[in-house]
């Protein structure tokens, strides 16, 4: 005779009919759980037959199996080994065309290395303006308008959530909310359990809409689906906004018309991270970097923050990895580059040219034009290396994009003010494009002020090209010498295009291609694919509730048990 814990809930969802049902038999026991944030019931059903998909072992109270018992809402009859994942994202995939923001690749890469996992299933709704089409575990969240953003760009929209009415907000709030429910009830129905985790992109809308969907289950009699919020720099860029106009408006300066004091407010009083809200509250966090998780922290302090878990972004590995040995990338590129061609902006009076093929050396930076980003010191410093012919001819080629102003400035400052003849604006790039250029560098600089995490900087090393970037923000944490370097964070532009030109030059002299290269390409597979971060994701959230608690569970039941503990030494992570 065994136990095998089928649930852990709250008090409510505790108070079902199966569960009174295995109660009122005496096949079950109840026990509490306290986990620092709120009292919780686990459900422990007796069993005497082995079950086919879940081996348990003697009665010992804990189950060896997939985590089938860690989510709530598990219907009666179901194949428990299965995982269901639902997915909200916030921005596009890249698909039919369009440009996608980092949070839309990442969302897709998740969502494809997870359902490579053999117990899981996912499904994930995403917006577009553009994409149309019939995929049996992705939809598309049909707009006729951009995408809305939190703050900054993206590749395909400058529309911002403060430019929404409040009626045009709770709509588009609730269209979501209903085509959502409408699918997870399909995907319940086919599946004959409910779904076991729901995935909120972003600290904004998402994790609005599944507390708006949790509720209508409560409401309805349903157990509520654990929530997992996938904590996005945008929107908490745009909550610092706000409180730097409310902190500007106290001093006495004028409120802030772009960002005004509105959306903070409302997700403070939505309880989404407000752990003593058993209805609408996420049940974990992940971010991509400490800086994120610090950032997070400081906007929602009362989400506690052993629910947090810290999740590096994973790169895709199909598209990012070495195209040519080191020795003969410069034989290589000279064929390839002339493939890409420049993107002038809309009434620039260059035309579109080829990229040469005969540079000595190439740098590549990938960024959308936001003054964060710091594209304007990258070109600055191409200035002093063009000035100095140490290394022969030095392009620079520059991948991304923004509004038509943005794009005039940068264009502009490079071309006119600065005079610079060996740089290169090709627009955004596919993966595989991106993958292409990165390759074909010499270095990779992103020399961003408190960059989220900075999926370049591992897509870079993935395809064998050292990086540099500021030391500040999520590349703090994994940005070691073995890969490349960090130059000092500072505000004064002059000084970081001189760190950053020195920087290059020292790359280039020292030819980090072929020393720090092959190192590069060993740290991001050991350290940031895909699968290993949702494997990893899974262990910190999902999984770490009792039944994972004791590592050697973990490891038969074959879920990495990490725990979410804080990247403090980067260096530690270095591959053997």
């Amino acid at each position: 005779m065994r136990y095998v814990l089928l649930s852990a809930a709250l008090p409510r969802q505790l108070d079902s009919p199966r569960t009174r049902l295995l109660l009122a038999l005496g096949q079950g026991d109840t026990r509490p759980l306290q986990d620092g944030k709120r009292e919780r019931y686990q459900l422990w059903v007796i069993t005497t037959e082995r079950d086919p998909v879940t081996e348990t072992g003697p009665s010992t109270g804990t189950a060896t199996g997939t985590a089938t018992g860690t989510a709530t809402g598990t219907f009666a009859g179901t194949s428990p080994g299965t995982t269901l994942i639902f997915q909200l994202g916030t921005n596009n995939w890249q698909r039919q065309g369009e440009f996608a923001p980092g949070s839309g690749i990442l969302h897709e890469a998740h969502h494809r290395a997870l359902n490579q996992r053999p117990d899981t299933e996912a499904y994930s709704i995403y917006p577009s303006r553009r994409q149309r089409f019939t995929d049996s575990h992705v939809r598309v969240f049909e707009l006729d308008h951009d995408i809305p953003i939190c703050e900054s760009i993206s590749p395909v929209s400058s529309y911002r959530w403060h430019s929404f009415s409040d009626d045009e907000f709770a709509a588009y709030r609730k269209r979501l909310a209903d085509e959502a429910e409408e699918w997870i009830n399909e995907i319940e129905r086919e599946h004959g359990k409910a779904i076991d985790l729901l995935v909120a992109h972003h600290t904004f809308l998402n994790p609005l809409v599944a507390g708006d969907l949790n509720r209508r289950r409560l409401d309805s009699g349903r157990q509520r689906i654990p929530v997992l919020c996938f904590v996005h720099g945008t929107a908490l860029k745009m909550y610092n906004a706000e409180l730097a106009g409310v902190a500007a408006e106290e001093a006495g300066g004028e409120p802030d018309e772009e960002f005004p004091f509105r959306f903070l407010p409302l997700m403070r009083s939505s309880g989404v991270f407000n752990p003593d809200d058993s209805e609408t509250a996420v049940d974990w966090c992940a971010a991509i970097s400490n800086q994120q998780v610090d950032a997070f922290s400081a906007v929602f302090d009362t989400f506690p923050a052993d629910r947090i878990a810290l999740s590096p972004n994973g790169y895709n590995e199909a598209f990012f990895k070495p195209a040519a040995a080191p020795a003969e990338v410069a034989g290589w590129r000279a064929d390839v580059l002339p493939g890409f061609a420049t993107e002038p902006y809309e009434g620039s009076p260059l035309p579109s040219a080829p990229v040469p093929g005969d540079y000595d050396k190439v740098v590549v930076f990938c960024g959308k034009f936001a003054a964060w980003k710091r594209l304007d010191a990258l070109l600055r410093a191409a200035a002093i290396w063009e000035a100095d012919e140490t290394h022969g001819k030095v392009g620079l080629i520059v991948v991304g994009s923004g509004p038509l102003k943005d794009q005039r400035h940068y264009h502009e400052l490079a071309h006119t003010e600065l005079g610079l003849q060996n740089v290169h604006f090709v627009g955004p790039k596919s993966q595989d494009d991106l993958a292409t250029l990165f390759s074909a560098a010499d270095v990779a600089c992103f020399p961003s002020k408190n960059e989220p995490f900075g999926l370049v900087f591992i897509e870079a090393m993935a395809c064998g090209t050292p990086v540099i970037g500021v030391n500040s923000g999520g590349p703090k944490d994994f940005v070691i010498d073995q890969v490349g370097t960090l130059v000092p964070e500072t505000d004064d532009i002059e000084v970081l295009a001189s760190n950053l030109a020195a920087a290059v030059k020292q790359a280039l002299t020292e030819d980090w291609k072929s020393t720090k290269g092959p190192e590069a390409t060993a740290y991001a597979e050991a350290n940031f694919s895909v699968r290993q971060q949702v494997d990893t994701l899974l262990a910190d959230t999902l999984y770490s509730n009792a039944v994972f608690a004791d590592p050697q569970v973990a490891d038969n039941a074959g879920v990495p048990n990490t725990g979410s503990a804080r990247a403090s030494d980067p260096s530690a992570q270095v591959s053997n």
